[in-house]
């Protein structure tokens, strides 16, 4: 054997491995898989040991720097947007802010730990995005944060009858939700089996994810399955024996929260009922088994998303963000601006867990943009912030204030820290 072969021998070896006993010779995700095994380390060890692998990629991380032009939603004004993220953040934010694929130029590249400075920069531009992961993102005091994602929460420590029936928000819906899955004649089926989570993931969550988010979707990896089958459950949905949805829950802290939704795409029971009897399912399994909350799960930070909307009907309440990357906002007060955020309301932070709304009121005054408000409501907000279009309507729509609402006059930035230089 030549000293080739011997030096390649051991790739080869490692090649022929399992994909994930390859993953587990890896120190960080050794100690991760090791803490799967024991619930109360299981978060703490979690949270660190993904805090590593951010600290030592943090000085090669990179996002290129992208300037986008086209037509604004929801009426087609012409908006200029600044994008330095990375490109599954870029593709959401082209979409939810642009009624078609804009005009797209590389301007630069900008280096994760220079992101602070980068933002404080911003020119000529009706709204900038610059990804800041962390710890990055946890020392720009003195700039506005998106985070990339919103948990949401559910109170389950209150009977199934309060929560179907006890929010005025949503409650129609909900009961209606309720009436369609029990007369679709399901079976529960709450298991720990290895088999029932790898055959949930490859039929029922994959294909229902990738059809619900196409380009935008991140699923969970394997070992995500693997370790919530030994911190949680899985609940099927079961139709005439064949499962037509599911819910990964698992243990988190003194909470249980939701890992993954998933539905058949091709079952008797159509995809968006499947869903109802899922969330259904798993609201009705964290109050019987005694947990006081239930994680629905995360959302964009974007108050019109339909995700957040849907977790809304049933009754959850913006929690304080965990995420490990946010965006640093900077922006002009200009109509096409004050058009894409009326189409898409942000959420922000404030400090210590505080979220706010920034959001347009583009044509709104009086009446309507009290209705606006109450639209744009939801529990965990702290401040409602409007970009309002003349004097005049800031004047009539104070009078008429029924929630803790902020009036933003036309050329003025609120936080003053997100205004462009």
């Amino acid at each position: 054997m030549d000293s080739r072969s011997i030096v390649l021998a051991p790739v080869r070896l490692y090649r022929r491995l399992p994909t994930e006993v390859r993953r587990c010779l890896r120190p960080l995700n050794l100690v991760d898989e090791a803490a799967s095994l024991c619930p109360r380390l299981r978060t703490p060890v979690t949270r660190t040991t993904e805090a590593v692998r951010r600290l030592v990629r943090l000085a090669r991380t990179r996002y290129p720097v992208r300037r986008l032009e086209g037509a604004g939603r929801p009426e087609g004004a012409p908006l200029a947007c600044v994008l330095a993220t990375d490109d599954v953040s870029a593709r959401y934010w082209s979409q939810t802010l642009f009624e078609g694929p804009p005009a797209e130029r590389r301007v630069g590249e900008v280096r994760a730990l220079a992101a602070v400075r980068a933002a404080a920069e911003t020119r000529d531009a009706d709204l900038a995005f610059w990804q800041a992961p962390w710890p990055v993102a946890m020392l720009a005091r003195r700039s506005v944060r998106v985070p990339s994602w919103v948990p949401i929460w559910l109170a389950t420590d209150r009977s199934l009858e309060e929560v179907v029936t006890g929010d005025r928000r949503g409650r129609a819906a909900r009961k209606n939700d309720v009436r369609r899955v029990q007369r679709l004649g399901l079976t529960v089926r709450v298991t720990h089996d290895r088999d029932a989570f790898e055959a949930f993931r490859r039929r029922l969550y994959e294909p229902y994810v990738r059809g619900r988010f196409g380009a935008l979707v991140v699923p969970q990896p394997p070992h995500a399955f693997r370790h919530a089958r030994r911190n949680g459950w899985l609940v099927l949905a079961e139709h005439e024996g064949r499962p037509v949805a599911g819910v990964v829950l698992e243990r988190w802290g003194r909470d249980v929260r939701v890992l993954v939704f998933g539905a058949d795409l091709s079952g008797t029971i159509p995809p968006h009922a499947a869903i109802e009897a899922a969330y259904y399912y798993a609201i009705r399994f964290a109050i019987e088994r005694g947990f006081r909350r239930l994680g629905f799960g995360t959302c964009r930070p974007v108050l019109t998303d339909g995700v957040l909307r849907y977790k809304r009907k049933w009754g959850g309440r913006l929690g304080a963000p965990d995420t490990w990357d946010r965006w640093l906002l900077r922006y002009r007060n200009t109509p096409a601006l004050r058009a894409a955020l009326t189409a898409a309301p942000l959420v922000i932070e404030r400090g210590r867990g505080r979220l706010a709304a920034l959001a347009g009121a583009h044509g709104a005054a009086g009446d309507d943009l009290r209705h606006r408000v109450r639209q744009l409501e939801i529990p965990g907000l702290e401040e409602l912030a409007c970009l309002v279009g003349e004097t005049a309507q800031v004047q009539t729509a104070a009078d008429a204030e029924t929630v803790p609402l902020r009036l933003v006059a036309p050329g003025e930035v609120w936080p003053e820290e997100a205004a462009t230089t």
